[in-house]
């Protein structure tokens, strides 16, 4: 009974783990041609045929790297003569999708699939990083300066119309040279105006600053970077002497309309190198207004990344490193401030990873 057992549990620790492998394993189709010379023997057909495989599998691994997100792959590419000498323990290519001979044309033409391992890929390309090389206890202090707003009310404005209504009436013409009157026409033309001005008008929102939503961004966020081996701070404890102001500022300008003023950002900056931080992030997200699925009847919410930009921190003057936006993420409860929570949480995860892989690419930290 015991090895029955023990061959049980041995079981489905290999099914579990293959299982795991396959969910996060992408599958890609890739192309080869290969051709040959002289007569079609089997052995040059053979040989034209591996050739072709290789040229197939290789094929469906570059329509991954497509993909791959820019600054992840800017790591992959100072790997990447490692990566391709050992390709067969990144990928599973030995599945023929079609497969032609063409003894006429003496070319062979082929389809693979290939199952990528990109766990194992990721693992090779955070190695090569250098937040994954920097020692746990000289990590980088990464300061956060986030703000969360909603749309409060918006103001839309129509475009200038213009109606313009014409109305025929006939008159009679009397013609003095002859003894025939002519019957004629003419017209009257009313214009009227309605709406707008005589510029087109943008439409206007007004926004309220959730500092409970911040809070949920910033302990979200926190989470990948404390993972990628940096030290989070809280940027508003670091310049605490100065926040309110800075906040007031800030505030005031995200809530119509704009985004993080210049001159607060610099101020907060020269006093984060007073603290020896080395990197500060500003970011503020949009809450979008609730929807209702028509599926389930939940209520659904969408929480975009406006703009984050990532600044480095030294000696000299504050680099900017590069900023990035149009991350949307959605969420979905049984009520709305579920739905945001979670919108929340999923948009501030992905926009620390862009961020986390935005430094890697520089490899300056």
């Amino acid at each position: 009974m015991k090895n029955v057992n023990k061959k049980l549990l041995i079981f489905f620790s290999i099914l579990f783990f293959l299982i795991s492998n396959y969910l996060n394993a992408v599958e890609f189709r890739g192309a080869g041609v290969e051709t040959y010379k002289g007569s079609s023997s089997k052995k040059k057909i053979n040989e034209a045929l591996t050739v072709a495989t290789d040229k197939a599998c290789k094929n469906a691994f570059k329509k991954y790297l497509q993909g791959m997100e820019e600054s992840k792959r800017t790591i992959f590419i100072s790997i990447e003569d490692q990566i391709y000498s050992n390709l067969s323990e990144y990928m599973i290519c030995d599945t023929i999708v079609e497969e032609v001979i063409d003894k006429k044309q003496k070319k062979i033409s082929i389809v693979m699939k290939a199952v990528i391992d990109e766990t194992r890929l990721d693992i090779e390309i955070n190695k090569s990083s250098k937040i994954f090389d920097t020692d746990s206890s000289e990590k980088s202090k990464l300061a956060m300066i986030f703000f969360s707003r909603t749309v409060s009310s918006q103001r839309e404005f129509d475009n200038k119309i213009t109606k313009v209504e014409k109305k025929s009436k006939d008159i009679e013409v009397d013609e003095q040279e002859t003894d025939t009157g002519i019957s004629s026409s003419s017209t009257e033309t009313n214009v009227t105006q309605s709406g707008g001005s005589k510029l087109k008008k943008r439409d206007i929102s007004e926004y309220v600053v959730d500092d409970n939503d911040t809070a949920k961004l910033e302990a979200n966020m926190k989470e990948i970077f404390t993972k990628a081996r940096f030290e989070p701070v809280s940027g508003p404890r670091q310049v605490r002497r100065k926040w309110k102001d800075l906040k007031n500022g800030i505030i005031e300008s995200l809530e119509n309309g704009g985004g993080i003023p210049e001159e607060v950002q610099w101020e907060i900056e020269d006093i984060l190198i007073e603290k020896n931080v080395s990197y500060v992030v500003f970011a503020y997200f949009d809450v979008g207004i609730p929807e209702v699925s028509s599926s389930t009847g939940n209520t659904l919410v969408n929480v975009a990344l406006t703009k984050a930009e990532i600044i480095r921190l030294g000696d000299g003057d504050p680099v900017s490193l590069g900023t990035i936006g149009g991350i949307g993420e959605r969420g979905e409860g049984n009520n709305y401030e579920v739905a945001k929570n979670n919108a929340i949480k999923n948009s501030a995860k992905t926009t620390a990873k862009e961020l986390v892989a935005l430094i890697n690419s520089k490899g300056i930290n």
